[in-house]
């Protein structure tokens, strides 16, 4: 369940930038490789292991995205535990959508310099949390 909410927030999260229709010759800040840093759950930060950490997000400049998550195995090797393909559009106003095998998801994304994040809210066996997850852009 919490890879499902993992992967629901990261891909809201690679929603929502700003865009200008004005001048064509800007890119999306969302174009790019992002690698996740750290997230933040109820206000209080927690750092990823080496391993949470090598999960990406590729947006091209063509609206396709890959995404890759690492966990380790039962013997403490970092393994690739997902691999996900799929199309992103920028609808303005921060927000951005995923599409992942016929499904949409949309969130806000928010953008400081090299980093993009998104904040999701969700409730789990009764308790409400709000979750920050931050990606820095290689």
């Amino acid at each position: 369940m919490k890879k499902l909410v993992l992967l629901l927030s990261v891909f809201a999260l690679v929603f929502i930038s700003c865009s200008s229709d004005d001048d064509s010759s800007s890119q999306d800040p969302l174009i790019g490789t992002w690698k996740y840093h750290n997230y933040i759950v109820n206000g209080v930060e927690d750092t990823p292991t080496d391993c949470e950490m090598q999960e990406t997000f590729v947006f091209s400049s063509d609206g396709t995205f890959d995404y890759a998550y690492y966990e380790e195995d039962f013997e403490d090797n970092c393994v690739l535990e997902e691999s996900i393909s799929g199309t992103w559009t920028n609808d303005g106003n921060e927000i951005y959508t995923q599409i992942i095998e016929g499904e949409s998801y949309s969130q806000e994304l928010s953008f400081e310099g090299n980093t993009f994040y998104y904040e999701d809210v969700y409730t789990f066996e009764g308790v409400t949390y709000t979750e920050r997850e931050v990606y820095i852009k290689q």
